[in-house]
C-alpha cells in the first residue's frame, strides 16, 4: 500500500515539475487542479515516505539477524552442544553483526556487504576525528 503512495507522489511531483500544456494536462489528469497541495508539500511527503521505507528495511535486516542468532543458540542447546547458554553482551553483538552481514549478503550480494563495511569504516573514522583534540588534527 505504501509503495503505491510513493509511486503516486512521484507522479505528482513529476507533474508539478512539468511545465506548459503538458504539465497542465498531467495535473488535471491527476486531479491536482483544485488548489490542493504544492510541489514543496508533495516533495516533503515523498522524502518522509522514502525515509520511512528505508528505516523499515534496515529494521527488517536487524530483526532477521537477531532471529537467526536466537535460532542458532536454540539449535546448539537442542543438539546438546552445551547446556543453557547465555552469551555475553559483546559476543551477542558480534554474532548479531555477523548475522546482519549475512542477511545483507542474501539480499544484495557481496558488493552490498562491501558497501556496508566501507560505510561503517568511514563512519568510525569520522567519529574518531571528532573525538581527537583540535591541536592534534592536521
Amino acid at each position: 500500500m505504501r509503495e503505491g503512495e510513493i509511486e503516486a507522489l512521484k507522479r505528482r511531483v513529476s507533474a508539478w515539475r512539468t511545465s506548459g500544456k503538458k504539465g497542465q494536462k498531467e495535473r488535471r489528469r491527476l486531479g491536482m487542479t483544485g488548489g490542493g497541495g504544492s510541489l514543496e508539500e508533495d516533495q516533503e511527503e515523498l522524502t518522509r515516505l522514502l525515509q520511512e521505507r528505508a528505516e523499515r528495511r534496515r529494521a527488517d535486516v536487524v530483526r532477521a539477524a537477531r532471529r537467526s542468532v536466537k535460532e542458532r543458540l536454540k539449535k546448539d542447546v537442542a543438539s546438546g552442544k552445551h547446556g543453557a547458554y547465555y552469551p555475553k553482551r559483546g559476543e551477542l553483538r558480534r554474532m548479531e553483526a555477523e548475522a546482519k552481514f549475512e542477511e545483507i549478503r542474501k539480499r544484495g550480494g557481496n558488493e552490498a556487504v562491501d558497501r556496508a563495511i566501507a560505510k561503517r569504516r568511514k563512519k568510525n573514522v569520522a567519529k574518531e576525528a571528532r573525538r581527537m583534540p583540535s591541536h592534534m588534527v592536521s
